[in-house]
């Protein structure tokens, strides 16, 4: 009993010294954080202040690798048919929708139309007068402030991109630049890849005449000043590679290993990659212990570019969506490096559209039963769209955003599953899976009652298969293909995804 007693003495003068401290934390811990954030700053800064003479030192040769594959193993030319089920919705004639071209890549200005419930790209603030540098991203206009200075016509040596570093920072093109960039960036709603991308036009435009190694070389000076760790190489060829650290997977793109991670390679338009396969690259070498800055992020979040409309109408039996779908987004997403499913499916690069489509799924399905909304959404995704794989569409992988999904005629198993799953559970409130067999991408669904078919157990909860591109089948059914195969979950859509 003393023991006992001793113990809890003990355990209260500890929790009295604890709550204390915690006191003491609670008050200091601003200035903890401040001093961290500056000391962050300050050694950021000093990396930043010697990187002309780390590209000014030893440059190291590397290795390129060839870029992965989601999956290899080939997609159905044709969208398979459930044979045990004839489909007995009522007739409908499929919606007419044209076709449209091919996005373009270039930087060539596309007509928009401003919409007054849509936010236009913003341009830099500036009195009257004052110069501007105007540029086209992605055909969309976008100003920044009119800074004089000067690149080299053409690097050919490590010591040039050390020198064209000084003359930038002599130029304080980075303290008058980064700033009016970054609010550029968050007032378009640009990620990570799209700053690089909108930097990438930007020097192209401010410096069409100079060489591709003079440019790279400003851009890449932008992008580390911006506070990625972005790095600067030179192929055998002397053509030189922007080398970027990314938090996701970019699938088809060729990489470098290094100490400090995986580095997929950039290189000007028009390059060759299979290239990189017979050329070493060289590239500078940084400290070990330095802080080399942010690694790139791919999920998208709400673009604010203007709004060009392009209709759309998909109707199939009780369900019906219409509405319009941003043209502008089609080239930014059209060459999008390739990622896995899941940020496919959290991005949101026009959440106003998507609410639109919810909301007419809930008025339409709302008053149905759970498990019977589902399987009229089920036999809409079956109907209202036709099927080609990305090879033939295309010519290359490309999964889709749920955005692309309203704009081209036609798409495959992982562009279905992508806006299938979001529906299920953004409009019916159904928890969802993203999953994958060999060659080919599917969905699961959790429903109210137990149905006979295919189904697993995932976190104690039942999901049945779910297939928006074997056309007549009902959840629960499963392509005789797959039968024996375990999937692997991409995905989920659930309260704790959110």
């Amino acid at each position: 009993m003393k023991r006992g007693r001793f113990l809890i003495g003990m355990l209260v003068a500890a929790l009295t010294a604890s709550s204390m401290m915690a006191q003491d934390k609670k008050k200091s811990f601003e200035e903890f954080r401040k001093g961290i954030l500056n000391s962050y700053s300050d050694f950021r800064k000093t990396i930043l202040d010697h990187y002309a003479d780390f590209l000014n030192g030893e440059w190291h040769e590397y290795e390129s690798l060839n870029g992965e594959r989601r999956d290899r193993t080939p997609k159905p030319s044709k969208a398979p048919q459930a044979d045990s089920q004839e489909d007995s919705s009522p007739s409908h004639k499929k919606p007419i929708r044209e076709t449209p071209a091919t996005p373009k890549t270039d930087r060539s200005p596309l007509p928009t139309t401003p919409s007054s419930k849509r936010n236009t790209t913003p341009r830099a603030d500036s009195h009257p007068g004052t110069p501007t540098d105007d540029f086209y991203f992605f055909g969309i206009p976008v100003s920044l402030p009119g800074i004089e200075y000067n690149i080299t016509y053409r690097l050919t040596a490590p010591a040039d991109y050390a020198t064209q570093w000084k003359e930038l920072d002599r130029a304080k093109v980075a303290r008058y630049l980064v700033p009016v960039i970054k609010t550029t960036a968050q007032d378009m709603g640009l990620n990570d890849y799209l700053i690089y991308e909108l930097l990438k036009a930007y020097v192209d435009a401010k410096f069409p005449q100079a060489d591709v190694t003079s440019r790279f070389s400003a851009l890449h000076y932008l992008l580390a000043n911006l506070g990625y760790d972005a790095r600067i190489a030179v192929a055998g060829s002397g053509t030189p590679l922007l080398l970027l650290p990314f938090k996701q997977t970019i699938y088809a793109r060729n990489y470098m290993m290094m100490a400090d991670g995986k580095y997929y390679v950039f290189a000007p338009e028009g390059y060759d990659y299979s290239r990189l396969t017979k050329e070493r690259l060289r590239t500078c070498t940084l400290p070990k212990d330095a802080d080399l800055g942010e690694k790139f992020d791919l999920v998208l979040g709400q673009l604010n570019i203007p709004f060009k409309p392009k209709s759309f109408n998909l109707a199939y039996g009780p369900l019906k969506l219409t509405g319009e779908v941003n043209e502008n987004l089609m080239p930014i997403l059209y060459h999008y490096p390739q990622m896995p499913i899941a940020d496919y499916a959290i991005s949101q690069p026009d959440p106003i559209l998507r609410q639109k489509l919810v909301n007419q799924v809930k008025s339409q399905l709302g008053h149905l039963d759970g498990d019977e909304a589902v399987e009229q959404l089920l036999g809409f995704m079956h109907h209202v769209f036709d099927y080609a794989t990305d090879e033939e569409f295309h010519g290359f992988e490309k999964p889709y955003f749920l955005e692309e999904t309203l704009y081209y005629p036609k798409n495959d198993c992982e562009d279905r599953a992508i806006f299938y799953t979001y529906l299920l559970w953004n409009a019916l409130g159904k928890e969802a899976q993203l999953i994958t067999f060999p060659g080919h991408e599917a969905a699961t669904v959790k429903l109210d009652r137990p149905v006979d078919g295919t189904s697993y157990n995932f976190s104690g909860k039942t999901f049945y298969i779910s297939d928006p591109t074997f056309i007549g089948s009902r959840t629960g059914m499963v392509m005789p293909i797959y039968k024996n195969n375990e999937p692997k979950v991409d995905y989920t859509f659930t309260s704790k995804s959110k």
